[in-house]
This record gives structure tokens, sequence and C-alpha cells, in this order.
């Protein structure tokens, strides 16, 4: 098969997208609105992207209208993630273990922005140094972000936007660190492949880069 996404549906080219750049890490994004409303929903459109600035990255697709659009007005509504992060700016991107996919899964629906999600998942709000949104207590690394810039690309339900955050305090569980490093080897952390599966990161091996002259 050779074939250029014009020439695919859209289902189609979203599952060779997502079934083959993988496995992907899951951002569990903490936010709030304007109001004080929690929230919390996982992204697999997520990595680091830069260590100076310290940037992480993100992208929330777009939710299907609950109602037909009026002329002129978008195909699609923000999620409530997306919202919130325009409102204030800031957010808490926790990483996901095998541990906690079950409860990372059910924060995954799409709930009235009047639903937090942290109580679905049965997970404990920790509260944040710098920031107002709150990090998920049992995750084992959390970081705290302040909005850098937002990429908007598509407003149609297939399109979404780029959320870029500067990381402005981490936290990381002590039973994770080993001589005051974080123990790659202690965090059972998940990837996102294609439909409704996920992998464990516990199966690793070394290489080394090769020294050019």
């Amino acid at each position: 098969m050779d074939v250029t996404p014009s020439q695919l549906p859209h289902r189609e080219f979203y599952n060779i997208l997502i079934s083959a750049v993988a496995p992907r890490p899951i951002a569990w994004v903490s936010s709030i609105s304007a109001s004080g409303q929690p929230n919390l929903a996982p992204f697999s459109f997520f990595n680091a992207v830069c260590a100076e600035p310290p940037l992480l990255a993100f992208a929330p697709g777009m939710r299907s209208p609950k109602k037909s659009p009026a002329a002129g007005e978008p195909a699609g509504e923000p999620k409530d993630t997306l919202r919130n992060i325009r409102e204030t700016k800031e957010f808490v991107i926790s990483v996901v273990t095998y541990e906690l996919a079950e409860a990372m899964n059910l924060t995954s629906g799409e709930y009235d922005a009047s639903i937090n999600e942290f109580e679905v998942g049965k997970l404990a709000p920790a509260p944040s140094k710098v920031v107002r949104p709150a990090r998920v207590a049992e995750s084992p690394v959390s970081f705290e972000c302040k909005l850098h810039q937002i990429l908007d690309f598509n407003p149609s339900p297939e399109g979404g936007s780029l959320v870029i955050g500067e990381i402005v305090s981490i936290h990381v569980d002590d039973r994770h660190l080993k001589e005051g490093r974080i123990d790659r080897n202690s965090l059972d952390l998940i990837g996102r492949m294609g439909g409704m599966q996920y992998t464990r990161t516990t199966q690793r091996f070394e290489i080394v880069r090769p020294k050019v002259e």
C-alpha cells in the first residue's frame, strides 16, 4: 500500500497513524476551569519537546458537537481540558503506570464539564506547588506546567490543537529515586497502541550509541 492521507477516509488514515506511531506515552492532564471545576483526562498524542526551556506538549482533539453547528460556527467543540487551559493558563501532566491503567481509562470518558474525573477514577488529588490544578497523588511523576503556547490546527471533529507547556515544578515519588535520580526500572509505565491496545514498558534493552571520531 502506498497512499497519501488525502486519498483515505479520515478513519482509515487515523487507524494507520495510531497503529504505526506507537507506543505513545500518555499525558494524564489535570486542569481547572475559571470557576474552579477540576478536570482530569488522558491524551496519547504527547511527548517532551525541549529541555531548555523545559517544554512538554500534548494534542487534544476536538469533540463532535452535541447539536448541529450554525452557519459559520466551528464543526467541533473543544474538550474541557483545552478550554480550561485557555482560561487559566495552567495544567499538570502526571505519568501513567500499569497499576493506574484502569483508573486512567475511567477518566477518558466524554463526561459533562460538571463531572470531577478524580472522583470517577477514585483518585486522590494532591495539591500542586506552583499551579492551581491538583496532580494525581498516585502517579509517581507529575509535571506542573504554565501555558507556553497553543497551536490550533483544525476546528473540525477530526482536528485538534497542540498545547505546549513550560514545566515549573516536578514531583517525583521518593520510592522511585535511587541515588538522587529516577530509577527508570521502577517505573512500570504504559504506552498507547492502536485501538484499545496498550503496552507495558517493563521489557527493556540497552544499546550503546556509536562513537564517531
